[in-house]
């Protein structure tokens, strides 16, 4: 749960800040409301180019106002934008820029915000060393005759302490709860409330849960509108199993968002209860969870890493040569014009001086970058060393128990165990692949087509493995292409996308029909690849959101949530689409949408 606390932050510290601002604003003028606003608006989308523009805006309006609290708070905002997003490397090198203009517009007493901010994101990438290391240098500089600072600070410290130092953590709520109590803060105190009953389950002090749940109960009731709900659930399931009602509080898990608190709680829940098998499958999961986070992190830093050393490299090469094509020009414009006296000599010998001073400033700089990135690159390949261990361990394991002659058990146990760790593998392969797989779409904007295939034959072909496997499904080919019709595309790719539609129908349709059909769309010059089910299908509202990375329609089933991202972008590269047909009710239809030329 070393992340609960703070991803909840980063919306709320944006609500609260904006909450603050918008009051002043109001009093100050119209202009500054509306760009608040249009930040507000924004900050929970997927439009980057929307929200980056209106945070430029607001925070130039704020500076032409001579307003550099509000100016740095909108910095605020674009660094969570991007931690909200996933853009870790890109938020910590803001926070760099950031600290610059503080530095060039002295206004030290801002320095507490980027520290803070450095904290969150490394505590969201897991590194909670330097997390606490930045939180520490953030109580250090903020000013303490302002209270009201303190209590996100000391709120994350507790966060990043509840699994390891729970007395600590408790220890720094009780501090923001206190400057939260002498500022009269409704939300924000019964907020502080359902965190608290959160770490004394942490601590397992059971008393304090019901305590403070009783405080909790009492809150909602008298505040009302004012109430946060933030930790509700969280609430429910921690009483529940203070209570000894487990059942209660691993059904209780369903209604948590996040797949990561979902299985973490239900490990935990699973384990007091005394069923350690359930325990283990649901630390398991979460750890795949986990991974796979962690992986698209790692993939993204490596690659931003990468290009900040290329370019500072380039830049450093060019600058160099740039040097020496000036060093012997003006030494040939010296010698030209030496005749004309020593004083004007003297005169262009300075300039160059100048000229030369600046440019070894810009390699400084670009060499500090590239030291930077590479440390950056260094501390990320620790943290995930860790993370990718733990379930290599486990691995590592049972593998022990099976190959040690002494330990007695029958030989269907041995080969069951035997099977656990060779699908466990299998699972941690296949993910880092799927990894990979993004990895290199992400950064690949051609696919060669070039490959003539014939619709009906390649369906076919595709379908004979699902035939042999899903004896409990009817595996339909329909078609009205003649068996000569042929597209020019890239076959390995496609039949990679029609592949996983087929995995995924199988996997939902628990009884019925899977159906393949090739047909042509005479509208749009489209050669289209159905495949349909007769499976639960996909929930209303959820049409678009399977398409995002790490969605998941059913958290329990096998997968992480990057089959249909990956598909829709390799067809779009190749001309077309995958799309879910929204029209059709007895289960799931997607279409993958290729051009017939």
């Amino acid at each position: 749960m070393n992340n609960l606390r703070t991803i909840i932050a980063l919306t709320l510290m944006l609500v609260c800040a904006s909450s603050a601002m918008a009051a002043q604003t109001q009093d100050k003028d119209s202009k500054g409301t509306q760009l608040l606003n249009e930040v507000k608006l924004y900050f929970n989308s997927n439009d980057e180019q929307a929200f980056y523009q209106a945070a430029a805006d607001y925070r130039e309006f704020y500076l032409n106002e001579g307003d550099l609290i509000t100016y740095y708070q909108g910095w605020e905002h674009e660094v969570l934008y991007d931690v909200n997003h996933g853009h870790f490397y890109n938020a910590l090198r803001k926070t760099m820029t950031i600290q610059k203009d503080m530095r060039l517009r002295k206004a030290e007493d801002q320095y507490y915000k980027v520290n803070h901010l450095r904290g969150i994101i490394y505590s969201l990438r897991g590194n909670l060393p330097m997390a606490r290391e930045y939180y520490e240098k953030a109580l250090d500089q903020v000013n303490h005759s302002q209270p009201s600072n303190l209590v996100g600070i000391y709120m994350d410290l507790a966060n990043i302490e509840m699994d390891s130092e729970p007395e600590e953590a408790m220890k720094h709520l009780d501090c923001a709860i206190a400057i939260i109590k002498a500022n009269g803060a409704r939300y924000e105190y019964s907020d502080a409330i359902g965190f608290k009953i959160i770490i004394a389950y942490s601590m397992r002090d059971w008393e304090t849960v019901r305590n403070c749940y009783q405080e909790y109960m009492r809150l909602q009731q008298e505040y009302g509108q004012e109430f946060s709900m933030t930790y509700y659930n969280y609430a429910q399931i921690c009483k529940y199993t203070a209570d000894g009602e487990y059942a209660k509080a691993l059904k209780e898990t369903e209604k948590l968002t996040n797949p990561i608190d979902v299985y973490k709680f239900r490990s935990e829940v699973s384990e007091l209860s005394g069923d350690n098998k359930l325990a283990l499958e649901m630390q398991k999961a979460y750890m795949r969870v986990k991974d796979s986070v962690n992986n698209v992190i790692m993939n993204e830093e490596i690659m931003g890493t990468v290009n900040d050393i290329t370019d500072a490299e380039r830049a450093r090469d060019a600058s160099t040569e740039r040097n020496k094509h000036l060093t012997w020009s003006l030494f040939g414009v010296a010698i030209a014009v030496g005749l004309m006296g020593y004083t004007a000599c003297r005169l262009r010998r300075r300039k160059f001086m100048r000229q030369l001073k600046q440019q070894n400033a810009e390699l400084k700089i670009a060499r500090d970058k590239a030291l930077e990135a590479d440390r950056l690159k260094i501390s990320f390949l620790q943290n995930m060393s860790h993370e990718v261990r733990t379930p290599l361990n486990i691995i590592s394991g049972y593998a022990q128990i099976i190959s040690d002659p002494k330990t007695l058990m029958s030989e269907q146990e041995r080969a069951d165990i035997a099977s656990r760790i060779t699908h466990s593998t299998r699972n941690i392969v296949h993910i880092i692949d799927e990894i990979l797989d993004v990895s290199g779409k992400e950064s690949v904007h051609f696919i060669d087509k070039s490959d003539e295939v014939g619709c009906n034959e390649m369906a076919r072909n595709l379908l004979t493995p699902f035939e042999n496997r899903q004896s409990n499904l009817d595996i339909r080919f329909e078609t009205n292409l003649k068996d000569s019709f042929k597209i020019r595309t890239n076959r390995k790719e496609v039949e990679k996308i029609i592949t996983h539609l087929l995995d995924n129908a199988c996997k939902f349709t628990e009884k019925g029909s899977v159906t393949l059909r090739c047909q042509l769309d005479q509208l749009d010059n489209m050669v289209c690849f159905m495949v349909t089910d007769t499976g639960k299908g996909v929930r209303e509202g959820e049409e678009e959101k399977i398409f995002e990375h790490f969605y998941k329609v059913d958290a329990y089933k096998e997968g992480i949530g990057l089959g249909l991202p990956l598909s829709r972008r390799v067809a779009r590269q190749l001309g077309g689409d995958v799309v879910l047909e929204s029209s059709y009710k007895q289960g799931s239809r997607f279409v993958l949408k290729l051009p017939r030329e």
